[in-house]
């Protein structure tokens, strides 16, 4: 993916909008109801999203093969599933979804590890 950088950067900014417009939302309303979500909007989604994409930039030899790929839809899967999985249990106390979204996390997140320290020799 040879825009994996810009793609992880472009979904960083949106989820910090997102993130942001909650966060206003609920200080508007005076409703902390949804903190758990914004908290894992802003910092889930957007720091760890964007320090990927920024590790792909800096060392731009991670980006070859389909490996890099695979770790992207399984971190954005992984995001996306957390973010969803929070609203649920916000709503109703479940964490199902919650948890193996987590561990989409962690694999996306092992697979980056690896292709960092085999590519990023320079």
């Amino acid at each position: 993916m040879a825009q994996i950088d810009r793609a992880y950067v472009g979904i960083a900014v949106a989820l910090l909008i997102i993130g942001e417009l909650l966060g206003f939302y609920m200080g508007m309303m005076n409703d902390a109801k949804w903190r758990g979500v914004h908290i894992v909007i802003v910092l889930v989604g957007f720091v760890t999203i964007a320090l990927f994409g920024a590790l792909y930039r800096l060392w731009p030899a991670m980006k070859a093969g389909t490996l890099a790929t695979v770790q992207f839809w399984l971190t954005l899967a992984g995001v996306v599933g957390v973010i969803v999985g929070s609203i649920v249990q916000v709503q109703n106390g479940s964490v199902v979804i919650l948890a193996v979204s987590s561990a989409l996390m962690i694999v996306g997140t092992l697979l980056l590890g690896w292709l960092f320290w085999e590519r990023a020799t320079a």
